[in-house]
């Protein structure tokens, strides 16, 4: 009697070690096709055409998020395997996409009134926020605060074939 009730014990908690694993991956997993956003401009290709892509978080008051628009853009160019996807969030709508004019941003971004896009990412609580994802879906960096030149030398060193 002994013998089995080890058995459960030991049974029960691999179950819930492997059901712990399983959920912790889900939230490093994100796809953005699942989630329903308001375009403000679009992209050339899907992005399942990519081997890596960006998703960057920002607003329009934020200023440095204004100051990294050069950097995404250029990233967006730069590298043919790396799409660069920028959510507006805590935003108004209008406001976003006079940011997006004024501000000549050239690669694809959506805006977020209700943050859906932000369900997988609850430790996201001040922008910018760049995530970089694999074509698994998989965060591969996360970078806080506002892009630099050694970050931007950072993603192409990450995403160099």
């Amino acid at each position: 009697m002994i013998n089995n009730t080890k058995y459960y014990l030991i049974l029960i908690l691999f179950f819930f070690i492997l059901g712990c694993t399983n959920n912790q991956s889900e939230k490093n997993v994100f796809n953005p096709s699942k989630i329903e956003l308001k375009v403000l401009n679009t992209g050339k290709k899907n992005i399942q055409e990519y081997e890596f892509y960006i998703i960057n978080f920002w607003a329009s008051w934020c200023i440095p998020c204004k100051n990294e628009v050069l950097i995404l853009n250029k990233l967006d160019t730069v590298n043919k395997n790396l799409k660069v996807i920028g959510i507006s969030i805590m935003d108004v709508y209008s406001e976003s996409l006079n940011f997006i004019k004024s501000n000549n941003v050239q690669y694809e971004n959506y805006w977020d009134e209700n943050l859906v896009s932000l369900k997988n990412f609850n430790s996201i609580n001040s922008i910018p926020v760049t995530l970089i994802f694999n074509d698994k879906n998989e965060i591969i960096l996360r970078l806080d605060g506002e892009l630099d030149e050694k970050s931007y030398l950072k993603i192409l060193e990450l995403v160099k074939k």
